[in-house]
């Protein structure tokens, strides 16, 4: 962007110094000139019109979707280790229930 705003304004400069020397007096080229600051401005406008839009522009939200992709990974992983070791723990609880209900059958109390 400072680029182009330096080449209009060396441009528009040029431009300037080129009919301050070649204009002194004919009006065909002070009507030429006047157009020509006024299309500068109307430039420089535009293009602070960009600038702001730019400005306006949401950052790249890529590296956050990626961080939170990857969390999801990792709890969605956490969640099934979990969910196997309630399953292993549930089978082991059954496991040892059926014993205990095997010795007290073998053993009741009096």
């Amino acid at each position: 962007m400072k680029s182009t705003q330096t080449i209009i304004t060396l441009t528009a400069l040029c431009a300037f110094v080129f009919a301050s020397v070649s204009c002194k007096e004919d009006p065909k080229l002070i009507e030429k000139r006047e157009q020509q600051k006024t299309e500068i401005v109307r430039l420089k406008g535009e293009l602070a019109l960009l600038e702001e839009k730019l400005k306006a522009i949401p950052e790249d939200m890529s590296s956050q979707l990626a961080e939170a992709e990857r969390q999801l990974k990792e709890q969605t992983e956490d969640i099934a280790k979990l969910e196997a070791e309630t399953a292993d723990l549930d089978a082991r609880k059954r496991q040892l229930q059926k014993s205990f209900d095997e010795y007290r059958a073998k053993y009741p109390a009096q």
